[in-house]
């Protein structure tokens, strides 16, 4: 599967009880693009990524479009749009088959060969709440495989991993991009990931 969309934002500005948090943020990603959102504790990075998934309110215009048509953006955000909190949405009561049986069930896929690429095979049966850290955020991670998604947004997706646990979700951003996807991450370590491209956000004045 190729995607083909891109995602343009112009003037940005999004407000928390009334102030803005971030502000006059532009950006445009075209199909394949992994744009690392950077800046310091506060700045505005989450919320940007909150912004463009409707998740916080905002000035300023986030467009979709396919070629020079415009996309449907309630479309887009609820049927082409993964977004991963740090916090990964998880019930801590299911256990690890048990969530990715749910996941699953949504996209119509078998969810066997997820868990093994996340190392999750032989935890199947533990609950979410006695996973370590590390295996928690690579749970969270298992939409990302069961769903094909034009638009990435990923918030800390390395907070908490390990060696392995960074690979993986590097090699699934590689994936992405391959396949014509956008990858927005937002961070605050340094991480290398080929091909990307930087933005500095800065929190308003």
């Amino acid at each position: 599967m190729a995607f083909e969309m891109s995602l343009h934002l112009t003037d940005v500005t999004v407000e928390r009880a009334g102030r803005p948090v971030v502000g006059g943020v532009s950006l445009t990603a075209a199909p394949g693009d992994i744009v690392l959102l950077r800046g310091g504790n506060g700045s505005g990075k989450t919320s940007i990524l909150r912004a463009v998934a409707e998740l916080a309110s905002y000035e300023g215009q986030v467009v979709f479009k396919r070629g020079v048509q415009p996309l449907d953006p309630a479309f887009i955000r609820s049927f082409e749009t993964h977004y991963v909190s740090p916090e990964g949405g998880l019930n801590p009561r299911l256990t690890v088959r048990e969530t990715a049986g749910f996941e699953a069930a949504m996209e119509g896929r078998d969810p066997a060969e997820a868990l093994e690429m996340l190392a999750l095979d032989r935890a199947a049966e533990l609950r979410v709440a006695e996973l370590s850290t590390g295996q928690r955020r690579r749970l969270s991670f298992l939409r990302l495989l069961l769903g094909p998604r034009a638009l990435w947004l990923l918030d800390e997706p390395f907070s908490g991993l390990d060696t392995e646990g960074r690979a993986v979700v590097l090699a699934l951003i590689e994936n992405q991009r391959e396949r014509g996807g956008i990858v927005l991450l937002a961070l605050h370590e340094e991480v290398i990931i080929s091909g990307a491209r930087t933005l500095r956000v800065e929190a308003a004045a």
